[in-house]
């Protein structure tokens, strides 16, 4: 009889899990495995404002928890003369399952002097999801906490590739989207903007009709409200990142597409 018991008990919790992955999953179809843009990078830090290194964004198809799923990788890398002003080595990655569902992020941050790794996991049972959210920064630990969500949670890389598949058409400028969000050990609001249509320049000599995006992080109040990101992306069925400006604990980066390949659709240049 017990054994009835615990098999049942079995079945039922990985149903729930499935109800719990399924309230999260997308119909991706605007990015694909092998796609891969490379960007040159600018640091501004004060008077400082100069292209400072390389950056890189790509999506394999890798195997998680021995299931299919796609791993997205961020790279960000200062050269020469900033190098020795300003040190920047950062690897962010995130893995989503084939309909995007987030279930682990990874954060390797060398920042001038500091050195952060973040590990993020995503587990999901009946009552919704539970992330593990662990943080080392210069070789001292600096917390382990488990938060609980009844809704969809995201993390820095798997929020970029979420608001490409936004369905902007049916917004007006201004109008956003909320989803919840981990920074750090905490559950907060990400907020997308849509700010409209506009023609960005890339390092490519083309010129691309980009969706700009602004996300912004807010407390549980909606009182403080601290701008993370602004992503450009590509006005088309690849809705590809054209430019992405992102604050650091000092200064700021901008990534200006320089090459791309692997992309699910012929990618669209502006006139």
């Amino acid at each position: 009889m017990i054994r009835k018991i615990t098999g049942l008990t079995l079945i039922l919790l990985v149903i729930f899990s499935i109800k719990a992955q399924a309230q999260c999953k997308i119909n991706n179809t605007f990015f694909q495995a092998g796609e891969e843009m490379t960007y040159d990078l600018y640091f501004k830090y004060g008077l400082i404002n100069t292209k400072a290194g390389v950056s890189t964004l790509k999506t394999i198809a890798e195997k998680y928890d021995g299931k299919d799923a796609l791993k997205m990788t961020l790279t960000a890398k200062s050269t020469g003369t900033v190098k020795k002003i300003f040190n920047l080595n950062d690897t962010l990655s995130c893995y989503l399952s084939k309909d995007l569902v987030p279930l682990a992020y990874i954060k390797n941050a060398e920042e001038g002097k500091d050195y952060t790794q973040e590990r993020v996991k995503y587990t999901y049972n009946g009552n919704g999801v539970s992330i593990n959210t662990k943080r080392y920064k210069n070789g001292d630990f600096k917390f382990d906490e488990t938060i609980t969500s009844k809704t969809c949670m995201y993390d820095m890389m798997s929020v970029v590739y979420y608001a490409r598949t936004i369905n902007y058409t049916a917004m007006k400028k201004g109008e956003t989207s909320k989803v919840d969000f981990i920074s750090g050990k905490k559950k907060v609001n990400m907020i997308i903007e849509y700010e409209g249509i506009e023609k960005v320049e890339g390092n490519d000599n083309r010129t691309y009709n980009c969706i700009k995006l602004t996300l912004s992080i807010m407390d549980d109040a909606f009182s403080d409200k601290k701008e993370a990101m602004k992503v450009y992306i590509t006005n088309d069925n690849n809705r590809m990142p054209v430019r992405l400006d992102s604050k650091l604990n000092i200064g700021s980066t901008r990534a200006i597409l320089k090459s791309y390949k692997g992309n699910r659709y012929t990618v669209q240049t502006g006139q």
